[in-house]
């Protein structure tokens, strides 16, 4: 197993670096939301296990990037613990700090090594995307750290660099573009790739009906990733608004059964047209409380939930009332050896729930989503208190 080290900082004129990794040929991102890194890894790790990973990177309140090497593209395409997935084209270490730094951007542009074998990528990922040599390309920059010209100046150096290029005729088209190049700057750190996923990959066919607060497709398979999915699990989502993490689940790999609940009949049939025909076995249930779930003792394995934030639905006073209550009837429900996945942003509350033995955590992970810091749960079956 390939862990990535732990980036170390590097102070120099008050910007931090990230520290730099091997680049060649053959290296792809997997993007998450912030803090999901490593369970897209972990999917990865699983599905191709040739993979290697060289090096983790956040752009703060935007998104998490696992940077790995693969042998080939079309092995990604079944990755469901990410948002998109990249080509790695070209990358420059050790940017200068001042505006002429933007001439070492477009240079880094126009001289990429690896543009060609990731549009290769990209067909091989996506059959049928356009190739030849004739391509209307944009470009989508971000930046992290503070610097001394804007982030449109860093998209325009990137457009004139690739525009220099003399492997294809390219043509800039914002609204139509054959390809999509992704620039991240992070300090001094420049990485160039190319985008072989397209919006099915984030936001899923199934997902028809949409719920405020539902869940993003990723982070709901991520959540179910770490419940260490079996073949004969029952997993039980008691807050499961639109379905989204019961399908999530049900791509995962064999179960026993799915259940899910809530007490919102808008959610229940939004999941209901989400689930259609084809998930089967889910049972929805609209008619149940998550505070006297009627199921018996021990009855479910796992137990994958989004707990009410206080923010999109409930507030926070509601739930100091219930959240004791509500870990209190799932890990009754739960089978010793059962493991729950909670997300939340109600910290304080989960602190005080373990502190007195009422949910037993294993491990948690500080994640971020659309911006609001939250926190993933992945806890056992607490003992029972006399």
């Amino acid at each position: 197993m390939n862990r990535a080290k732990p980036e170390r900082r590097h102070e120099g004129r008050g910007t931090q670096y990230p520290r730099p990794f091997r680049f060649g040929p053959n290296l792809f991102i997997a993007q998450t939301q912030p803090g999901f890194e490593p369970v897209a890894w972990s999917e990865i790790e699983f599905r191709v296990p040739s993979a290697h990973e060289y090096a983790r990177r956040v752009v703060p309140d935007r998104a998490g990037m696992c940077i790995f090497g693969a042998p080939r593209a079309e092995a990604l395409r079944n990755l469901r613990c990410c948002e998109d997935v990249f080509a790695l084209a070209g990358c420059r270490f050790n940017l200068d700090e001042g505006a002429s730094a933007l001439d070492q951007i477009r240079a880094a542009a126009r001289e990429a090594p690896f543009v060609e074998q990731a549009l290769s990528a990209r067909v091989s990922f996506q059959p049928g995307a356009r190739a030849g040599r004739r391509l209307r390309f944009r470009v989508i920059a971000r930046q992290s750290g503070d610097h001394e010209y804007r982030r449109i100046d860093l998209k325009r150096a990137i457009e004139h660099g690739i525009i220099e290029r003399g492997d294809h005729t390219w043509r800039l088209d914002e609204d139509a573009a054959d390809v999509e190049f992704w620039i991240t700057q992070i300090g001094a750190e420049l990485l160039i790739a190319v985008r072989l996923s397209d919006e099915r990959m984030r936001h899923r066919e199934y997902k028809t009906a949409h719920r405020p607060g539902s869940l993003r497709p990723a982070i709901a398979a991520s959540m179910a990733w770490l419940s260490e999915p079996r073949d004969d699990d029952v997993v039980l989502d008691p807050f499961c608004g639109a379905g989204t993490v019961l399908i999530e689940r049900a791509h995962l790999g064999r179960y026993r059964n799915l259940i899910g609940s809530d007490r919102d009949p808008a959610a229940i049939r939004a999941a209901s047209e989400n689930v259609g025909p084809r998930y089967k076995p889910i049972e929805l249930r609209g008619d149940w409380d998550a505070a006297t779930i009627p199921l018996a003792d021990a009855s479910v394995t796992k137990i994958v939930t989004n707990l009410p934030w206080g923010i999109k639905h409930g507030s926070h006073a509601e739930n100091r009332r219930h959240y004791r209550d509500w870990i209190a009837e799932m890990n009754r429900v739960l089978a010793p050896g059962g493991r729950m996945v909670l997300l939340t942003s109600e910290w304080r509350l989960m602190r005080d729930l373990a502190d007195r033995g009422a949910v037993a955590v294993e491990k948690m992970l500080r994640v971020t989503i659309l911006g609001i810091a939250a926190s993933v749960y992945v806890c056992g079956k607490a003992p029972a208190r006399g």
